[in-house]
């Protein structure tokens, strides 16, 4: 499990219109892993589509009247589009970690979190959760993420990985979001 690196372009593979009954499992799953703002948006909108796409980690995107909406990782699962959390504002209840100045320049070229570049946690999560990785002066995300350790053992050690980065600003997710 990646993240969506720029070396590593997109290829779609097929996309098409979800059915009636894809729309409503996408809705249901969208409510457990993303929250229900973002599953509003599905339930919502008569043009919700699928991307298949060939990718090391990411297998499909989800198109909600043309927008990336969500991203679904083979190991991670579904994920809100950060284009989604900026446009619409619509950021999910995940727990967040905030990163110093000198962390944000690598983890927007696609390195994953590393321990001494969090200064702040919010929230308790396990090894596995998704976390929104965020500027610890302006508190914007800047990635989503899965922990590598639990906030526990986080908050516990100095040194190491600690987030996974799975979609960061200006990665190929954003810049389709962009097209």
């Amino acid at each position: 499990m990646c993240c969506v690196a720029s070396s590593q372009k997109l290829k779609i593979v097929t996309r098409y219109k979800l059915s009636k009954k894809d729309k409503k499992a996408l809705f249901e799953e969208a409510m457990r892993e993303v929250g229900a703002e973002v599953a509003g948006l599905i339930n919502s909108s008569e043009n919700v589509e699928v991307a298949k796409l060939k990718h090391a980690s990411l297998t499909e995107l989800y198109f909600v009247d043309g927008m990336v909406t969500l991203a679904r990782f083979e190991k991670a699962g579904l994920i809100p589009s950060l284009y989604l959390i900026y446009r619409k504002g619509i950021t999910p209840s995940y727990p967040s970690v905030y990163v110093d100045q000198g962390a944000i320049p690598h983890i927007l070229n696609g390195a994953d979190v590393m321990v001494p570049g969090i200064k702040m946690i919010e929230g308790e999560f396990d090894a596995g959760s998704k976390i929104l990785v965020r500027d610890h002066d302006k508190g914007r995300v800047i990635a989503i993420g899965v922990s590598l350790m639990s906030s526990q053992e986080l908050r516990a050690v100095h040194k190491g990985k600690a987030i996974k980065n799975l979609h960061y600003l200006n990665d190929d997710i954003w810049q389709l979001s962009l097209s």
